[in-house]
């Protein structure tokens, strides 16, 4: 029986719709993706109020016209001054007793005499310890001891050696003290640092290296004092200078300069100071001077001050949103007011008929600063006819400036805005608020602006 020879069919592709979405599907996102990664991002920044400050804090030492007296005889210290206090020539500083007598009789008026008001200055003086209060530094709990006791000299208000004398001879006791006035007047003060000799020709960087290794020693004690110690130091003027080691790049900052405002970092004290700049040793150093704030620092050798020629308050930009753009300067007589608004009145001469004729052109967006207008070169450029608007007198357009700014999207479109910088760091600026149509806080603005032009769109 022959064999019959089978041929298969084939089967017909018949599309199956759900392949065809899903394949649809698929490419719709490729291709979404691709113009998603191809696309350029405009990044938008939000404008607010900031400040920067690049200053570094410098040391400095501190020059006084100071003298340290010494008592020339043995026994116990007796002071009727607070801490600070300015005394007059001819005033009683100190007494010396040889048995300690004086100094009980003292207490005891000091203890008599405590009012509320003095009990509550007494607080203040703990409250504003305990505030400042380090485990690092133990030597403020002797410096409490001492403010405790300046609170009670400055409650006797200077009375104290008068209401000595007074108890002694109510008590029949006899004065047997000696007692020490100032030759000189000036503000006192009760510890040395033995750096109150040294003049500005004795400072060099070996010296304000030792900032952190100054110590004070208070001179006031209960102890018997021999004689030949130091006992009290008197202030003789008002003015007082600051000693400041600079780098170069300060150096040069400040020669441009002949006043300076600076910050004390151990309370933010600020005040303004005249500059003058020497050279000793190799170094750059600068002495600040004021007669401001002395009593304050009275008990201080070094100081870490900041100056502010590196900071400034204002709105914050990223540089990179920075641009330059050119305008044409026109001055005021030139402009003209239209019916949508001002506008110049530009001459225009037919080439072939050699006629003029007038056309009104709109400013668009223009700025004004100190009188003078700036406009684009679609307004107006160079060797332009413009004609004055009282008399039609001819004005050539010829003043061209180039102006920062930034393209402001508050609207969905490029605007430009005028800048005018007060400070620039490597990432940032700071730019004034008070710029006439300039920034504002909350404005958006395009962060990289390459490639935008004037009205282009922005889509978010």
């Amino acid at each position: 029986m022959a064999k019959k020879n089978v041929v298969p069919l084939k089967k017909r592709f018949q599309p199956n719709m759900s392949w065809l979405i899903l394949l649809f599907i698929i490419g719709y996102l490729v291709f979404l993706c691709y113009g998603f990664f191809h696309k350029s991002h405009i990044s938008i920044y939000e404008v607010n109020t900031s400040d920067i400050s690049d200053d570094s804090p410098l040391y400095g030492f501190i020059l006084r016209d100071e003298t340290v007296y010494n008592t020339d005889s043995e026994g116990y210290i007796n002071y009727y001054h607070a801490e600070g206090s300015r005394i007059g020539a001819g005033e009683v500083v100190y007494t010396v007793d040889s048995n300690g007598e004086v100094s009980s009789m003292l207490d005891e008026l000091r203890s008599a005499e405590q009012t509320s008001e003095s009990i509550s200055a007494m607080r203040n003086a703990i409250a504003g310890y305990h505030t400042n209060f380090s485990l690092s530094e133990y030597s403020g709990m002797e410096d409490l001891h001492y403010n405790v006791n300046d609170v009670m000299f400055e409650q006797n208000n200077g009375t104290l050696y008068s209401d000595l004398n007074k108890a002694l001879r109510s008590a029949g006791k006899s004065k047997d003290f000696k007692k020490v006035v100032t030759k000189k007047s000036g503000v006192v003060s009760y510890s040395v640092d033995g750096y109150e000799t040294i003049k500005q020709a004795d400072i060099n960087a070996e010296l304000i290296s030792q900032y952190n290794k100054a110590t004070r020693q208070q001179i006031q004690t209960k102890d018997i004092v021999k004689s030949g110690s130091p006992v009290y130091k008197l202030v003789n003027s008002n003015e007082w200078q600051l000693i400041v080691p600079l780098s170069e790049d300060y150096y040069n900052t400040l020669k441009e300069m002949s006043v300076v405002r600076v910050t004390i970092d151990k309370d933010g004290i600020s005040f303004n100071s005249p500059i003058e700049l020497f050279d000793q040793d190799g170094i750059h150093f600068v002495k600040l001077s004021t007669a401001r704030f002395m009593e304050r620092y009275i008990n201080d050798r070094f100081l870490r001050v900041e100056f502010n020629v590196k900071s400034a308050s204002g709105l914050k930009i990223p540089n990179s949103s920075i641009l330059e753009k050119d305008y044409y300067v026109l001055p005021e007589s030139v402009i003209t007011k239209g019916e949508s608004g001002n506008g110049v009145l530009k001459q225009l001469v037919d080439d072939e008929s050699g006629t003029t004729t007038k056309k009104f052109v709109p400013l668009g967006n223009y700025f004004v600063r100190d009188g003078k207008y700036y406009v684009s070169s679609s307004v107006a450029s160079a060797n332009d006819i413009l004609l004055n608007s009282e008399d039609e007198s001819n004005y050539i357009v010829g003043d061209k400036e180039t102006l920062k700014g930034v393209y402001c999207v508050n609207q969905g479109y490029c605007e430009f805005r005028v800048i005018d910088v007060l400070y620039q760091n490597s990432e940032y600026t700071i730019v004034s608020d008070k710029t006439d149509m300039g920034l504002a806080t909350y404005d958006h603005i395009v962060v990289d602006p390459t490639g935008l032009s004037d009205d282009d769109f922005i889509e978010n």
